[in-house]
């Protein structure tokens, strides 16, 4: 190989080692923000099943709000990845968001509050989830 042949081999070597630097952080950091999500998610459905345990041991009634939960159905209140801080609310009954056309007495929603979520196509106050329809990530249609 010449000299010169050498020289380029080795500049777009160099060109691709450099534009896959660029590649690689915003790569990571796509998967640390799905990763998020995720555990989000996981929360969620975490909180769904303390609050079914709590229904079973009190026939059928939910907590007044989620601090009722701990310790005895979940160790601690969850902390959403994405926030870095508690944003679990809770809503149980017949007036419960969600629950206007079935109106079901044993109904609960659990959402994740704010815009955590929202760079990752995900609406405001999503996700969601209820002990109907299990994990709800879109506003229903209409």
């Amino acid at each position: 190989m010449k000299a010169g042949g050498f020289a380029k081999a080795l500049m777009v070597v160099g060109v691709l080692i450099s534009g896959s630097l660029l590649i690689v952080p915003n790569f990571i950091r796509c998967n640390h923000r799905q990763g998020a999500v995720t555990a989000c998610k996981s929360n969620l459905k975490n909180i769904g099943t303390a609050l079914e345990m709590y229904s079973t041991d009190y026939r059928g009634h939910y907590p007044r709000n989620l601090g009722l939960l701990t310790p005895n159905y979940l160790k601690t209140l969850p902390v959403c990845p994405s926030a870095g801080y508690v944003t679990y609310r809770a809503e149980f009954g017949i007036r419960a968001p969600g629950n206007e056309k079935e109106r079901f007495e044993d109904y609960y929603l659990v959402e994740c509050t704010g815009a955590n979520h929202v760079g990752h196509a995900l609406d405001v106050d999503y996700p969601k989830y209820n002990g109907i329809e299990g994990l709800i990530e879109r506003p229903r249609a209409k």
